[in-house]
């Protein structure tokens, strides 16, 4: 008959093990998720500083366990010789997380949303005092702090500045209010276009222009592989006269600037077009310019007067179309590289535009074909029309 009552206190007792470690590793768990932001805090700030001539900081980390994701507060990139006052980037809030929807597609992949983010690109006379971020392996960092390969981008109220403090007059020309979207970055769904990624991008500028950008990519091919389709409108001119003047020397007293472009790129070569658009320009005001010196008023005078020659018919405004085309060569370039590049120069270009046609792949496919015809065709007979190719 003690049979029962011993087995009774020996369940009793094996039970109130199994409470005491079941209640232990709860309280573990619980203590590890507290000290894990702090883990992943040091983790972050040990990769951010990485890079050879830059470090980073982050103020905090946000862990949700149950939803796969995690949120940095306060990062800061900032280049640790010149004396730089600006970090190279900055953001309140930086969300890194799985994307979910894509797990149906049998892809395990991440998404990235920054709010706030803002990045200073810094010109200085010295290599030392220039910020520019190149060749530090940004994406191998990133690519440290998420275990899943990028597949989405999002940015919300973002910021672009480029800075001069060391000109005359010091410049700081942006793009505020930049919201991104970039799509299949991995190419998760191996989709079988050519151009399985996109992004778009839409801002304001300096001066209340507005910018609308349209890029189809590649990114996983090795040659640069992308089309791009992009305007900037209504620029008010006279909010860039500090850029114009230190890098043009001459500015404007009224008048609006548009800028349009499509360019696409295959095979290492490139092909495209630039429009601008000047409308309602007044280069040289008399008496804006008395108080400057004479070869300053004369410079102006040349560039108003060259202005004047070739405003179009309307009087009122001055337009022009610059080709581009080109090859990589044997460079090895990325294509986030040769597009970045490709968006930088092009503005610079236009300031020392609808689109009338869109480039595309083909369209460079095609060129290339052709002019691999001229290349190979036999040279005509003897006694035969002699053939002239244009120079250049």
């Amino acid at each position: 008959m003690k049979v029962f009552p011993d087995l009774i206190v020996r369940y009793w007792r094996a039970l109130r093990v199994v409470r005491w470690v079941v209640l232990g590793l709860i309280l573990l768990l619980a203590v590890l998720r507290l000290l894990l932001p702090f883990a992943v805090e040091r983790y972050v700030n040990r990769q951010l500083n990485k890079a050879h001539d830059y470090g980073g900081s982050i103020g905090s980390v946000h862990i949700q366990l149950w939803s796969g994701r995690y949120r940095i507060n306060n990062m800061r990139i900032f280049k640790g010789t010149g004396g730089i006052r600006v970090p190279f980037f900055a953001a309140g809030r930086i969300y890194l997380s799985v994307e979910w929807k894509e797990l149906f597609h049998g892809s395990v992949v991440g998404q990235v949303r920054m709010e706030q983010p803002k990045v200073n690109f810094v010109s200085g006379p010295t290599e030392a005092q220039t910020q520019t971020g190149k060749d530090e392996g940004w994406n191998t960092i990133l690519q440290s702090l998420f275990p899943f390969k990028l597949n989405r981008l999002e940015i919300e109220d973002g910021q672009i500045h480029f800075q001069n403090e060391h000109s005359t007059p010091p410049v700081d020309i942006y793009v505020n209010k930049l919201s991104v979207t970039a799509t299949n970055l991995t190419n998760s769904r191996n989709f079988k276009n050519e151009l399985p990624a996109g992004i778009t991008a839409r801002a304001t500028t300096v001066g209340g222009g507005g910018m609308d950008v349209q890029i189809q990519l590649n990114p996983m091919t090795e040659a640069p592989t992308y089309q791009v389709t992009a305007q900037l409108t209504n620029v008010d001119l006279p909010a860039l006269n500090d850029f114009l003047k230190a890098y043009g020397k001459f500015d404007v007293a009224r008048g609006q600037f548009a800028l349009y472009a499509s360019v696409a790129s295959k095979n290492g070569a490139y092909d495209g077009y630039l429009k601008v658009f000047f409308n309602k320009l007044e280069i040289f005001a008399w008496e804006k310019e008395r108080k400057k010196n004479v070869l300053e008023i004369f410079w102006q005078a040349i560039v108003g007067t060259l202005a004047t020659a070739f405003k179009n018919q309307n009087k009122d405004s001055l337009a022009t179309r610059i080709p581009i085309s080109g090859s990589y060569g044997d460079k090895k370039i990325g294509t986030w590289t040769a597009v970045a590049t490709l968006m930088r120069n092009a503005f610079i270009r236009a300031l020392v535009p609808k689109v009338d046609e869109k480039v595309t792949v083909q369209t460079v496919q095609e060129k290339i074909g052709e002019k691999k015809k001229i290349t190979d065709s036999p040279p005509p007979e003897k006694g035969g029309q002699k053939i002239t190719r244009p120079s250049g």
